[in-house]
Protein backbone atom coordinates (compact mmCIF):
# COMPACT_ATOMS: atom_id res chain seq x y z
CA UNK A 1 0.00 0.00 0.00
CA UNK A 2 1.33 3.44 -0.95
CA UNK A 3 1.65 5.95 1.90
CA UNK A 4 2.25 9.65 1.21
CA UNK A 5 3.73 11.66 4.04
CA UNK A 6 5.87 14.79 4.52
CA UNK A 7 9.58 14.45 3.92
CA UNK A 8 11.97 15.02 6.80
CA UNK A 9 14.63 17.10 5.00
CA UNK A 10 16.98 16.86 8.00
CA UNK A 11 17.13 13.08 7.59
CA UNK A 12 19.96 12.62 5.08
CA UNK A 13 18.77 9.17 4.00
CA UNK A 14 15.26 10.44 3.29
CA UNK A 15 16.52 13.59 1.58
CA UNK A 16 18.90 11.65 -0.64
CA UNK A 17 16.17 9.17 -1.59
CA UNK A 18 13.90 12.11 -2.44
CA UNK A 19 16.60 13.65 -4.62
CA UNK A 20 17.21 10.29 -6.31
CA UNK A 21 13.52 9.82 -7.17
CA UNK A 22 13.40 13.25 -8.77
CA UNK A 23 16.67 12.67 -10.61
CA UNK A 24 15.65 9.27 -11.95
CA UNK A 25 12.30 10.63 -13.13
CA UNK A 26 14.07 12.96 -15.58
CA UNK A 27 17.03 10.72 -16.43
CA UNK A 28 15.80 10.45 -20.02
CA UNK A 29 16.00 14.26 -20.40
CA UNK A 30 19.75 15.01 -20.74
CA UNK A 31 19.35 18.79 -20.50
CA UNK A 32 16.89 18.89 -17.60
CA UNK A 33 17.94 21.53 -15.02
CA UNK A 34 18.05 19.15 -12.05
CA UNK A 35 20.55 20.09 -9.31
CA UNK A 36 23.25 17.77 -7.96
CA UNK A 37 22.88 16.24 -4.51
CA UNK A 38 25.12 18.79 -2.80
CA UNK A 39 22.91 21.66 -3.94
CA UNK A 40 19.61 19.81 -3.51
CA UNK A 41 20.41 19.00 0.12
CA UNK A 42 20.71 22.70 0.95
CA UNK A 43 17.64 23.66 -1.08
CA UNK A 44 15.53 20.99 0.65
CA UNK A 45 16.59 22.04 4.13
CA UNK A 46 16.46 25.79 3.74
CA UNK A 47 13.80 26.52 1.15
CA UNK A 48 13.56 29.70 -0.86
CA UNK A 49 13.71 33.13 0.76
CA UNK A 50 10.26 34.51 1.62
CA UNK A 51 8.32 31.39 0.71
CA UNK A 52 6.31 28.51 2.12
CA UNK A 53 7.12 25.01 0.90
CA UNK A 54 6.17 21.39 1.31
CA UNK A 55 7.88 18.18 0.22
CA UNK A 56 5.90 14.94 0.12
CA UNK A 57 7.28 11.43 -0.33
CA UNK A 58 5.37 8.35 -1.47
CA UNK A 59 6.48 5.13 0.22
CA UNK A 60 5.91 1.52 -0.69
CA UNK A 61 7.05 -0.11 2.53
CA UNK A 62 10.66 1.05 3.02
CA UNK A 63 11.12 2.18 -0.60
CA UNK A 64 10.47 5.74 -1.71
CA UNK A 65 8.74 5.52 -5.10
CA UNK A 66 7.37 9.04 -5.61
CA UNK A 67 8.10 12.62 -4.64
CA UNK A 68 6.41 15.97 -4.86
CA UNK A 69 7.11 19.57 -3.91
CA UNK A 70 5.09 22.76 -3.85
CA UNK A 71 6.16 26.29 -3.00
CA UNK A 72 4.61 29.72 -2.99
CA UNK A 73 5.92 33.19 -2.29
CA UNK A 74 4.91 35.01 0.87
CA UNK A 75 6.02 38.36 -0.58
CA UNK A 76 4.04 38.49 -3.83
CA UNK A 77 1.61 36.46 -5.93
CA UNK A 78 0.30 34.76 -2.83
CA UNK A 79 -2.54 33.19 -4.82
CA UNK A 80 -0.06 30.99 -6.73
CA UNK A 81 1.95 27.89 -5.90
CA UNK A 82 4.34 25.94 -8.07
CA UNK A 83 4.25 22.15 -7.95
CA UNK A 84 6.44 19.29 -9.15
CA UNK A 85 5.66 15.56 -9.07
CA UNK A 86 8.05 12.70 -9.78
CA UNK A 87 7.63 8.93 -9.86
CA UNK A 88 10.38 6.36 -10.42
CA UNK A 89 10.05 5.25 -14.05
CA UNK A 90 9.15 1.60 -13.42
CA UNK A 91 6.28 2.54 -11.07
CA UNK A 92 4.43 4.99 -13.32
CA UNK A 93 0.73 4.65 -14.16
CA UNK A 94 0.02 3.03 -10.77
CA UNK A 95 -1.60 6.00 -8.98
CA UNK A 96 1.52 7.09 -7.11
CA UNK A 97 1.84 10.48 -8.81
CA UNK A 98 -1.89 11.08 -8.38
CA UNK A 99 -1.64 10.45 -4.64
CA UNK A 100 1.30 12.83 -4.31
CA UNK A 101 -0.46 15.52 -6.34
CA UNK A 102 -3.59 15.20 -4.20
CA UNK A 103 -1.42 15.99 -1.17
CA UNK A 104 0.09 19.02 -2.86
CA UNK A 105 -3.34 20.33 -3.88
CA UNK A 106 -4.55 19.99 -0.30
CA UNK A 107 -1.51 21.88 0.96
CA UNK A 108 -1.98 24.63 -1.65
CA UNK A 109 -5.64 25.14 -0.67
CA UNK A 110 -4.74 25.23 3.01
CA UNK A 111 -2.26 28.03 2.21
CA UNK A 112 -4.80 30.09 0.27
CA UNK A 113 -3.45 29.32 -3.18
CA UNK A 114 -6.01 29.34 -5.96
CA UNK A 115 -3.80 28.37 -8.90
CA UNK A 116 -1.21 25.63 -9.11
CA UNK A 117 1.47 26.06 -11.77
CA UNK A 118 4.09 23.68 -13.06
CA UNK A 119 6.40 23.10 -16.00
CA UNK A 120 7.44 19.97 -17.86
CA UNK A 121 9.79 19.27 -20.71
CA UNK A 122 8.19 17.44 -23.62
CA UNK A 123 9.71 15.94 -26.76
CA UNK A 124 9.46 17.97 -29.94
CA UNK A 125 7.28 15.36 -31.64
CA UNK A 126 5.22 13.87 -28.79
CA UNK A 127 3.28 14.86 -25.69
CA UNK A 128 5.54 13.08 -23.19
CA UNK A 129 4.64 11.41 -19.85
CA UNK A 130 4.78 14.62 -17.81
CA UNK A 131 2.37 16.43 -20.11
CA UNK A 132 0.03 13.44 -20.22
CA UNK A 133 -0.04 13.23 -16.43
CA UNK A 134 -0.68 16.96 -16.10
CA UNK A 135 -3.53 16.93 -18.60
CA UNK A 136 -5.23 14.02 -16.86
CA UNK A 137 -5.17 16.01 -13.62
CA UNK A 138 -6.70 19.22 -14.86
CA UNK A 139 -3.63 21.22 -15.86
CA UNK A 140 -3.81 23.27 -19.02
CA UNK A 141 -0.93 24.54 -21.12
CA UNK A 142 -0.52 28.24 -20.34
CA UNK A 143 2.55 28.97 -22.45
CA UNK A 144 4.84 26.99 -24.76
CA UNK A 145 8.58 27.57 -24.60
CA UNK A 146 11.27 26.36 -26.95
CA UNK A 147 13.84 24.70 -24.68
CA UNK A 148 17.22 25.34 -26.26
CA UNK A 149 20.87 24.47 -25.80
CA UNK A 150 24.02 26.23 -27.04
CA UNK A 151 27.23 24.21 -27.32
CA UNK A 152 29.67 26.81 -26.00
CA UNK A 153 32.93 25.54 -27.51
CA UNK A 154 31.30 25.03 -30.90
CA UNK A 155 29.86 28.57 -30.96
CA UNK A 156 32.78 30.38 -29.32
CA UNK A 157 34.37 31.20 -32.66
CA UNK A 158 31.41 33.44 -33.56
CA UNK A 159 31.56 35.64 -30.46
CA UNK A 160 34.24 38.10 -31.54
CA UNK A 161 32.39 39.00 -34.74
CA UNK A 162 29.08 39.32 -32.88
CA UNK A 163 30.67 41.57 -30.25
CA UNK A 164 32.16 43.80 -32.95
CA UNK A 165 28.78 44.00 -34.66
CA UNK A 166 26.94 45.04 -31.49
CA UNK A 167 29.57 47.45 -30.10
CA UNK A 168 28.62 50.54 -32.18
CA UNK A 169 25.02 50.27 -30.98
CA UNK A 170 25.71 50.57 -27.25
CA UNK A 171 28.61 52.99 -26.97
CA UNK A 172 26.62 55.07 -24.49
CA UNK A 173 26.26 52.17 -22.06
CA UNK A 174 28.70 50.42 -19.76
CA UNK A 175 28.64 46.62 -19.44
CA UNK A 176 29.52 45.22 -16.01
CA UNK A 177 29.94 41.48 -15.42
CA UNK A 178 30.17 39.98 -11.95
CA UNK A 179 30.32 36.55 -10.31
CA UNK A 180 28.63 36.03 -7.00
CA UNK A 181 26.90 38.65 -4.88
CA UNK A 182 26.57 42.01 -6.60
CA UNK A 183 27.91 45.04 -4.72
CA UNK A 184 25.17 47.07 -3.07
CA UNK A 185 25.29 49.92 -5.58
CA UNK A 186 24.50 47.49 -8.40
CA UNK A 187 22.25 45.17 -6.41
CA UNK A 188 19.63 47.90 -5.93
CA UNK A 189 19.31 48.41 -9.70
CA UNK A 190 19.28 44.66 -10.26
CA UNK A 191 16.35 44.31 -7.84
CA UNK A 192 14.43 47.21 -9.37
CA UNK A 193 14.69 45.71 -12.85
CA UNK A 194 14.00 42.15 -11.65
CA UNK A 195 10.76 43.37 -10.11
CA UNK A 196 9.53 44.12 -13.62
CA UNK A 197 10.16 40.68 -15.07
CA UNK A 198 6.53 39.53 -15.10
CA UNK A 199 5.46 42.88 -16.52
CA UNK A 200 7.92 42.73 -19.41
CA UNK A 201 8.18 39.02 -20.20
CA UNK A 202 5.64 37.19 -22.38
CA UNK A 203 3.03 35.41 -20.26
CA UNK A 204 0.00 33.21 -20.63
CA UNK A 205 -3.42 33.48 -19.01
CA UNK A 206 -2.16 33.21 -15.42
CA UNK A 207 -2.03 36.69 -13.94
CA UNK A 208 1.13 37.49 -12.02
CA UNK A 209 1.80 40.66 -10.09
CA UNK A 210 5.24 42.22 -9.93
CA UNK A 211 7.73 40.40 -7.74
CA UNK A 212 9.16 42.23 -4.74
CA UNK A 213 12.89 41.82 -4.77
CA UNK A 214 14.84 43.97 -2.34
CA UNK A 215 18.34 43.85 -0.93
CA UNK A 216 17.40 41.62 2.01
CA UNK A 217 15.73 39.03 -0.20
CA UNK A 218 18.60 39.11 -2.70
CA UNK A 219 21.21 38.65 0.02
CA UNK A 220 19.25 35.72 1.46
CA UNK A 221 19.31 34.09 -1.98
CA UNK A 222 23.03 34.85 -2.35
CA UNK A 223 23.79 33.16 0.96
CA UNK A 224 21.65 30.14 0.11
CA UNK A 225 23.45 29.82 -3.23
CA UNK A 226 26.82 30.01 -1.47
CA UNK A 227 25.96 27.17 0.88
CA UNK A 228 24.62 25.11 -2.02
CA UNK A 229 27.68 25.67 -4.19
CA UNK A 230 25.58 27.41 -6.83
CA UNK A 231 27.48 30.01 -8.86
CA UNK A 232 25.67 32.98 -10.36
CA UNK A 233 26.99 35.16 -13.15
CA UNK A 234 25.31 38.48 -13.93
CA UNK A 235 25.97 41.05 -16.64
CA UNK A 236 24.38 44.49 -16.38
CA UNK A 237 24.08 47.43 -18.77
CA UNK A 238 24.45 50.80 -17.08
CA UNK A 239 23.29 54.10 -18.56
CA UNK A 240 25.30 57.30 -18.19
CA UNK A 241 23.85 57.92 -14.71
CA UNK A 242 24.71 54.32 -13.68
CA UNK A 243 21.06 53.27 -13.79
CA UNK A 244 20.74 49.53 -14.46
CA UNK A 245 18.76 49.33 -17.71
CA UNK A 246 19.36 45.72 -18.74
CA UNK A 247 20.52 42.47 -17.18
CA UNK A 248 21.11 38.82 -17.91
CA UNK A 249 22.12 36.03 -15.56
CA UNK A 250 23.45 32.46 -15.63
CA UNK A 251 23.49 29.87 -12.84
CA UNK A 252 25.80 26.90 -12.57
CA UNK A 253 25.57 24.23 -9.88
CA UNK A 254 29.23 23.95 -8.99
CA UNK A 255 32.50 24.71 -10.73
CA UNK A 256 32.72 21.26 -12.28
CA UNK A 257 29.09 20.88 -13.40
CA UNK A 258 29.98 21.05 -17.07
CA UNK A 259 26.81 22.95 -17.95
CA UNK A 260 24.84 26.03 -16.95
CA UNK A 261 21.36 27.47 -17.19
CA UNK A 262 20.21 30.86 -18.38
CA UNK A 263 18.16 32.90 -15.97
CA UNK A 264 16.28 36.08 -16.75
CA UNK A 265 17.23 38.54 -19.47
CA UNK A 266 15.51 41.92 -19.13
CA UNK A 267 15.93 45.14 -21.10
CA UNK A 268 13.98 48.22 -20.06
CA UNK A 269 11.62 49.12 -22.97
CA UNK A 270 12.98 52.64 -23.25
CA UNK A 271 16.48 51.31 -23.83
CA UNK A 272 15.75 48.66 -26.43
CA UNK A 273 17.19 48.86 -29.93
CA UNK A 274 20.82 49.15 -28.75
CA UNK A 275 21.67 45.42 -28.97
CA UNK A 276 22.01 45.34 -25.17
CA UNK A 277 20.45 41.90 -24.84
CA UNK A 278 22.91 40.33 -27.26
CA UNK A 279 25.86 42.27 -25.83
CA UNK A 280 25.10 41.15 -22.27
CA UNK A 281 24.60 37.52 -23.20
CA UNK A 282 27.89 37.55 -25.09
CA UNK A 283 29.61 39.03 -22.04
CA UNK A 284 28.16 36.27 -19.87
CA UNK A 285 29.13 33.48 -22.26
CA UNK A 286 32.70 34.79 -22.41
CA UNK A 287 32.96 35.18 -18.63
CA UNK A 288 31.54 31.69 -18.12
CA UNK A 289 34.20 30.02 -20.26
CA UNK A 290 36.97 32.25 -18.88
CA UNK A 291 36.29 31.01 -15.34
CA UNK A 292 34.86 27.56 -16.06
CA UNK A 293 36.42 26.38 -19.34
CA UNK A 294 34.99 22.90 -18.85
CA UNK A 295 31.43 24.15 -19.33
CA UNK A 296 30.13 22.35 -22.40
CA UNK A 297 26.66 23.81 -22.84
CA UNK A 298 24.12 26.29 -21.58
CA UNK A 299 20.35 25.81 -21.71
CA UNK A 300 17.53 28.33 -21.90
CA UNK A 301 13.82 28.52 -22.56
CA UNK A 302 12.07 31.07 -24.75
CA UNK A 303 8.36 31.57 -25.24
CA UNK A 304 7.42 31.00 -28.85
CA UNK A 305 5.92 34.52 -28.94
CA UNK A 306 9.14 36.19 -27.73
CA UNK A 307 10.48 37.08 -31.16
CA UNK A 308 13.25 39.39 -29.93
CA UNK A 309 14.80 36.89 -27.52
CA UNK A 310 14.46 34.06 -29.99
CA UNK A 311 16.36 36.14 -32.55
CA UNK A 312 19.15 36.85 -30.05
CA UNK A 313 19.51 33.20 -29.12
CA UNK A 314 19.51 32.16 -32.76
CA UNK A 315 22.53 34.44 -33.28
CA UNK A 316 24.24 32.78 -30.31
CA UNK A 317 23.79 29.33 -31.80
CA UNK A 318 21.09 27.92 -29.55
CA UNK A 319 19.26 24.89 -30.95
CA UNK A 320 15.86 23.59 -29.88
CA UNK A 321 16.02 20.26 -28.04
CA UNK A 322 12.59 20.05 -26.36
CA UNK A 323 9.39 21.94 -25.62
CA UNK A 324 8.88 23.55 -22.23
CA UNK A 325 5.21 23.49 -21.30
CA UNK A 326 4.17 26.00 -18.65
CA UNK A 327 1.07 24.59 -16.99
CA UNK A 328 -1.69 25.86 -14.73
CA UNK A 329 -4.57 24.31 -12.80
CA UNK A 330 -7.24 26.45 -11.17
CA UNK A 331 -8.08 25.21 -7.71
Amino acid sequence: MIEVRPLDPDDDAQARAFWRVNRDAVADQPYHPYPPWEAARVFLREGRPQSVEVHLAAWDGQAMVGAGSAAGSTADNTDLARAEVAVVPDRRRAGIGSAVLDGLVTWAREHGRTTLTSEVLAPLDAEGPGALFARRHGFEVDLVDAFKVADLHATQGQWEALAAETAPHHVDYRVVTAWGPLPDHLAAGYCALSNRFYELAPSGEVERAAETWDLARLRARDERNRRAGRLELVSLALAADDEVVALTEIVCDGADAGHAYQGATIVEPGYRGHRLGLALKLANHRALLDRLPGTAWIATGNADVNAAMNAINDRLGFRVVARGLELARRL
